[in-house]
């Protein structure tokens, strides 16, 4: 009774449009109530959850971002992507998934990459003729790829939760990234050539120099954060004050940066903060309600019951996590999700880095899918256009990047292939 009341109630409040984070505070309140357990098993839950030295990477790397933001490196970025990448059919849309890729391994978020590189791209995609639902539908789903290649927010948060090396799961984010990028690539070349969208000249080597010595401090800050940590110099938590205290002083000595610009920049990075941060405290309370009542267990026997075959398995989970990308923020869902999921999953073999890593790319994809794909509402807001509109569009570029994601389901050695290599 206790799970049917928490389930129903959220979805409920969900699809009448109620923000997901109090959907899930009220659904979880009403159950506790239903229970008869004390109220203020809320806020110890949340408590529990929050105070965890692993999460203390969360804000900063949302700081490390925002000053990489303030320094002018999308610019720089992009200029870099356009002088390798440029001259090829649909140019400039190929430069913005490159750009994605390489403002990937800088913020570690969807929603800001794709606020800087869309403000940036769409408007200039739209001047050289392209059609503005196309321009909006590759921003958007270029930047799935943010929180995948490391940096990732994401990933802090599911180690955090079921202990898997946050470093291994960088890295193995970084292969699957690279996979979305190219074949990103693949679909936005098969489309264009029937749009007839003009070339550009190629880049000179001596003009990809020269955009390359503009972005290299740039390009040198995922490098920073996953050698530090894959070296044993610092934990992912000190791995993201090594970016903040970097990005701040390549922004301090390029004076794009001003001491006076420092309070605003911590301000908006507080700001952007809550939002995770409330969603993790919260959504552990509905988790352990779920735990309490043995779902976790009462799921992994009706999986088994469907069946005992992992790659029948790993399509199950696939399918489901698309469907709930479709209707709930990512974070949220894989908060909720992991500690079901999880622990069935190692039941089937699955390697842990490979299972996060595969959690984390699945659920992304729900960024582009509607009714609720956050970076839908991002794009079609910058490209000023119906969101009925795009929908459509996205569709070849969702698809793509859902098969990539099954592949990798299937494939485990694309996830722990690099994390093997550098551990020996």
């Amino acid at each position: 009774m206790t799970i049917a009341i928490l389930v129903i109630v959220f979805f409920v409040f969900l699809f009448l449009g109620m923000p997901i984070g109090a959907a899930l505070g009220i659904s979880s309140i009403l159950s506790l109530l239903s229970a008869d357990l004390p109220g203020i098993l809320l806020s110890q839950r949340t408590f529990v959850q929050l105070d965890a030295f692993s999460l203390m990477a969360v804000p900063i790397f949302i700081l490390a971002g925002e000053v990489m933001a303030s320094a002018g490196i999308t610019k720089k970025i992009v200029e870099f992507a356009s002088s390798l990448v440029g001259h090829l059919t649909a140019g400039l849309a190929q430069t913005s998934i490159l750009g994605a890729m390489l403002m990937a391994g800088i913020s570690g978020s969807a929603a800001a990459d794709a606020s800087a590189l869309g403000g940036m791209l769409i408007p200039a995609m739209k001047d050289e003729g392209y059609d503005d639902d196309f321009a909006a539908a590759v921003i958007a789903s270029s930047n799935v790829i943010g929180p995948i290649i490391p940096p990732s927010i994401m990933m802090i948060i599911y180690g955090s939760m079921t202990s898997v090396s946050i470093g291994d799961m960088f890295v193995g984010g970084v292969v699957p990234g690279i996979c979305f990028g190219l074949a990103l690539m693949v679909i936005t070349y098969l489309i264009s050539r029937k749009r007839n969208i003009p070339k550009k000249k190629r880049a000179t080597l001596k003009e990809i120099w020269a955009a390359f010595r503009k972005a290299i401090w740039a390009l040198l800050t995922p490098v920073i954060i996953v050698g530090g940590i894959l070296s044993g110099m610092f934990t992912p938590t000190e791995s993201g004050v090594m970016a903040v205290v970097y990005a701040l002083a390549v922004g301090l000595i390029s004076r794009t940066i001003k001491l006076k610009d420092i309070k605003p920049i911590v301000i908006r990075a507080a700001y952007a903060t809550t939002t995770p941060m409330f969603l993790i405290g919260i959504s552990s309370v509905f988790g352990w309600i779920l735990a309490r009542n043995n779902f976790p267990v009462m799921a992994g026997n009706l999986l088994s019951s469907i069946t005992t075959n992992p790659c029948i398995f790993i399509l199950i989970i696939w399918a489901f996590y698309l469907f709930i990308g479709c209707f709930m923020e990512d974070t949220a869902a894989m908060i909720i999700l992991t500690p079901v999921l999880a622990p069935i999953a190692a039941s089937y073999g699955f390697d842990p880095v490979h299972f996060g890593v595969f959690t984390v790319v699945t659920l992304l994809i729900g960024c582009v899918t509607p009714p609720v794909g956050m970076l839908l509402f991002i794009t079609s807001s910058i490209a000023e256009i119906k969101l009925a509109k795009l929908y459509k569009t996205i569709v070849p570029f969702a698809v793509t990047l859902a098969l990539i994601a099954l592949v990798m389901g299937l494939v485990p050695q694309m996830v722990t292939l690099l994390p093997s290599v550098i551990h020996g």
